[in-house]
């Protein structure tokens, strides 16, 4: 029942709910994320909330396509495309996640070394 929920996610009324209330609040959680600066103590609550709320915005998203289409393409198998659709996007979101950790709680092993133009793009 649990598993069913969390692989066909489209299907629960509930999760849908979820959905549309996070699909109303990014915008508003992308700005203060863009405009605060790096040294603010708010930013990285809003960079993890935005984090996730694009991971589950995105997974649901995905599996609706995954519903909407799986019947188009005879050949590939929808149960398969459903559990990669959890496993790429629940390690997408860690990634992001333990990024944003080292970014703000180990800054001496995170890279601050940004590149500059002159030094990524080569010249003719």
């Amino acid at each position: 029942m649990f598993l069913q929920k969390i692989l066909v996610p489209d299907k629960s009324n509930f999760i849908i709910k979820l959905y549309h209330k996070s699909n109303k609040i990014m915008i508003p959680f992308f700005m203060p994320s863009i405009l605060l600066d790096e040294n603010n103590n708010l930013k990285k609550y809003f960079d993890f909330f935005n984090i996730n709320n694009l991971g589950f915005h995105s997974f649901v998203s995905f599996s609706t396509i995954i519903t909407d289409y799986h019947k188009k393409i005879p050949f590939i198998n929808e149960k398969l495309l459903r559990i990669t659709n959890l496993k790429v996007h629940g390690f997408l979101v860690l990634i992001f996640s333990y990024n944003l950790y080292s970014k703000y709680y180990k800054p001496e092993e995170y890279n601050y070394n940004y590149l500059k133009r002159k030094e990524s793009i080569t010249y003719l």
